[in-house]
């Protein structure tokens, strides 16, 4: 694998996720045959924790990998999960049907649109590096939305350990992408800033933020708990350095402005 400083830092537009498969279709069978990969076993064992489990949704699952797992540890629960790719969906169905599992069901969806699902209608709501590609203009509301339908969120997503290795990289992503304005043209609807608030976003290659402050817009801190991944889960460098899970437990919204919800 490469280093951080080797990867070239590029923003994933969601258009670019949806339209993937036109392009190459063999990573999505590629993520259906990571399913023994070792950072989803310890996904797996963070959502047993939050037992007895009835219904899980998962967002930006690609085809399943993770659901795969959870349905397996828990057979009778509702397993659901949504991404933006309609090919990955499509393919994620008919291989968990081939597998005999009936108790998991994929459908096109994204973070940044939840209004189908009511108000705590899952045990639990997973993100596995999703977050890492919502900017910082959509992150609040998304983490609203996920907070409303979910009563514990399980994030596997990349976090701000350290503030100034943060800065560091996202001035080194910034210069390394040419401009600042370059990096609004690539993705013109991100408020793209070289020092952003950490809560939102600083981009050090993906998209790290501070997830307890973030999430104390919303919740009391101690329904916040940041668990900094072991470096023996991936072999990424990123990874190793800003790699979390992060666990929310649900409550009424705090935050003094309201959203209307259908």
């Amino acid at each position: 694998m490469q280093s951080q400083s080797e990867h070239a830092p590029i923003i994933v537009t969601d258009e670019e996720w949806s339209n993937r498969h036109l392009q190459d279709e063999s990573w999505i069978e590629g993520y259906w045959k990571s399913r023994n990969h070792p950072h989803r076993s310890f996904i797996t064992e963070t959502i047993q924790k939050f037992s007895p489990i009835h219904s899980v949704l998962e967002i930006g699952c690609a085809s399943g990998p993770n659901l795969y797992r959870i349905a397996r540890k828990f057979p009778y629960a509702d397993v659901r999960g949504i991404d933006i790719n309609p090919m990955a969906v499509q393919l994620g169905n008919e291989w968990f049907r081939q597998e005999g599992l009936s108790n998991v069901e994929l459908e096109v969806g994204k973070a940044q649109n939840l209004k189908r699902f009511r108000d705590k209608s899952f045990d639990v709501v997973l993100t596995d590096a999703v977050l890492i590609y919502v900017p910082p203009d959509e992150i609040r509301q998304v983490a609203r939305e996920m907070l409303r339908i979910g009563r514990v969120l399980v994030l596997n997503e990349w976090h701000i350990f350290n503030k100034r290795l943060a800065l560091f990289w996202n001035t080194y992503c910034c210069l390394k992408m040419k401009t600042e304005i370059q990096a609004k043209q690539r993705f013109t609807n991100t408020n793209f800033s070289l020092i952003p608030q950490s809560s939102l976003g600083f981009f050090v290659g993906h998209w790290a933020r501070d997830y307890k402050t973030l999430f104390q817009k919303f919740v009391q801190k101690e329904k916040v708990h940041i668990t900094k991944l072991p470096k023996k889960l991936y072999d990424d460098k990123g990874w190793q350095t800003w790699g979390a899970i992060i666990e929310v437990k649900g409550q009424n919204i705090t935050d003094s402005r309201t959203v209307a919800h259908p």
